[in-house]
């Protein structure tokens, strides 16, 4: 069950229950479960709940489950709750109910199978909200397309006649959904005034208002009765390679970063050389400087307490998952490891390499002064590896044979220069094949999801674009520019809506 707060998802719930019960118009009452103190299992992690100063934050992200069992009636029934969407818009509060709805998923006590997925929405809208399409576009980014046909509306507040302006506004915005014999949007008609104290005057509309709901909701059970339910399978590959794309671009654009910056470094050394190349073949000492990049692991500051860990590499020294980790205890079962090996990190490392905790790695510069010797030095000990990221004074020896030192400064001099431009094009071609990496796993996901142009996929677009352009992949760079092309005009749509709503609402 998915909506915008206001659109009487909750009197829905309870309506479906009711329905359940066998609750009557002439019974003069109306159950209400789903109220403050319900018994819907929430899909939280109660001991970092407490940790949460700000309850409010915590109340807005969470997933309810409610399962209900009826003696007298064969038919039960498992609803989702998701009250996260429409409450605060962006990509962190997507995350979180996309990690929520994951471990749902794929928990052995969990759901393993969906018969719907409900919009609920408001039957006399002409438009939708900027925040029911970001809605829509969220919730269809989670799912794979194979729930295209699962997806239902129910709309409140209705008058029974037909919802025109409803299903204009659902085929305006391109909604994928189940279609009926007249390619119409399956949906279902709910007045929502059952709470409404029974007053003679009122009584005869409040019992069709009633008896369409109870004929709605029969033939919303005959159409879950169809067998056209669904395995959660696609849906959670779906899940698992949004959060392993999330912890690959995250980990990509550090990794980028850092080959960037060594590539200045190595540069300025090569630089440094040529300048000094007449103090070179006189075999005279000179000393030049040079901002050598290195790693450090800092603590996690200002962060939400859902965010306070991360998972990193202590081989590749390396953040694999920053943010969402919060609930994982064994590293195993953290969303970017598959088959006990991590999909992020460098060497894909085991994931018993791993460490959670309050730190991650974080990439820095410092100035050195430095010696031909020194270079030397280092690179005789490193080998051709292109990552040095460290060097240490204290390596280093006097050469003690100065003739023979002096004979082979030249032949030293051009080696080192080699290796520079090996480790410069080896920094090039890994950049080159992260780059590919990120690209393919993108293309992927827009295989599989109902929606791939998601906010959560569009915001590293203006990362890779540009980095493609300069590699030369214009193919690539068009593909991506035309995800970011559709989603931009999804998104300037959903803004055109909700302006025009304000009009409306200031004209009225």
């Amino acid at each position: 069950m998915v909506g915008e707060t206001g659109a009487g998802k909750t009197t829905l719930i309870n309506t479906m229950i009711n329905y359940l019960l066998g609750v009557k118009f002439e019974d003069e009452e109306f159950y209400q479960i789903t109220d403050e103190g319900g018994k819907g299992e929430e899909i939280v992690e109660e001991k970092e709940e407490e940790k949460c100063k700000d309850q409010s934050q915590s109340q807005t992200s969470k997933i309810t489950v409610y399962e209900v069992f009826v003696e007298e009636n064969p038919t039960s029934l498992t609803i989702i709750d998701t009250p996260g969407y429409g409450h605060t818009e962006g990509y962190d509060k997507d995350a979180e109910v996309a990690e929520c709805l994951c471990r749902l998923f794929s928990d052995k006590d969990g759901i393993h199978y969906i018969d719907a997925v409900c919009f609920v929405m408001k039957a006399a809208q002409n438009r939708l909200t900027g925040k029911e399409l970001y809605i829509f576009h969220s919730v269809q980014s989670l799912f794979g397309k194979d729930i295209k046909n699962n997806i239902v509306f129910l709309l409140t507040h209705s008058d029974g006649l037909p919802p025109t302006d409803a299903l204009n506004a659902i085929n305006k915005a391109e909604i994928p959904c189940r279609r009926d014999e007249d390619n119409e949007p399956v949906h279902f008609l709910f007045k929502n005034r059952q709470k409404v104290k029974r007053d003679k005057r009122y009584k005869q509309a409040l019992k069709s208002a009633w008896e369409m709901g109870e004929e709605s909701m029969n033939e919303f059970f005959t159409l879950l009765e169809e067998k056209n339910r669904k395995s959660v399978q696609m849906t959670l590959e779906v899940l698992k390679d949004r959060k392993q794309l999330e912890a690959c671009i995250s980990n990509l654009k550090d990794r980028i970063s850092h080959k960037e910056l060594k590539i200045k470094e190595l540069t300025e050394i090569q630089e440094s050389l040529r300048r000094n190349r007449h103090e070179i073949e006189r075999c005279k000492a000179f000393v030049f400087t040079v901002n050598r990049v290195f790693k450090e692991k800092v603590p996690i500051e200002n962060v939400s307490w859902r965010n306070r860990n991360a998972t990193c590499c202590s081989v590749c020294e390396e953040n694999c998952h920053e943010k969402g980790c919060w609930w994982v205890k064994d590293l195993s079962m953290c969303s970017v490891m598959k088959n006990g090996h991590c999909t992020v990190c460098t060497g894909k490392c085991h994931y018993k390499t791993h460490v959670k905790e309050n730190k991650k790695y974080m990439i820095k510069e410092n100035t050195y002064q430095m010696t031909l010797d020194e270079l030397k030095q280092e690179y005789e000990h490193t080998g051709d590896r292109p990552e040095r990221n460290k060097f240490d004074k204290t390596v280093y020896t006097n050469i003690t044979n100065e003739k023979e030192r002096n004979m082979k400064e030249s032949e030293n001099k051009t080696d080192i220069e080699r290796k520079l431009n090996s480790d410069l094009e080896n920094i090039k071609t890994e950049k080159t094949i992260l780059l590919h990496d990120a690209y393919l796993t993108i293309m992927s996901l827009s295989k599989i999801a109902l929606k791939a142009d998601s906010a959560l996929t569009l915001q590293h677009l203006d990362f890779l674009i540009p980095r493609l352009k300069e590699e030369g992949k214009d193919e690539w760079m068009k593909n991506l520019e035309d995800l970011r092309k559709t989603g931009e005009e999804q998104k300037n749509k959903g803004a055109l809506h909700h302006v025009l709503n304000l009009v409306d609402k200031k004209r009225h």
